[in-house]
């Protein structure tokens, strides 16, 4: 039984070192000789106009941090 144990832990680390090594391989461009550039993968639904100031907000909590990027919509004036 403990050959067992042990052979199904090595198959596991096997198998889940194969699976890190496709998807390390998957990002990989295949024009680049090092890695696809880092951007976003996600789709963007609409762009935002060229002219639209960004500022990014961070929020803490316990063992959290929560970064949110809103646009500037007011401007202070004296």
């Amino acid at each position: 039984m403990n050959i067992l144990v042990h052979t199904a832990i090595a198959a596991t680390s096997l198998a889940a070192t194969v699976a890190v090594a496709f998807a390390g391989a998957a990002i990989l461009d295949s024009g680049a000789p090092v890695a696809a550039a880092k951007s976003d993968r996600l789709e963007v639904a609409a762009e935002a106009p060229a002219e639209t100031r960004y500022i990014t907000i961070e929020s803490r909590g316990d063992q959290v941090s929560v970064l949110q990027r809103v646009p500037v919509t007011l401007t202070a004036s004296n």
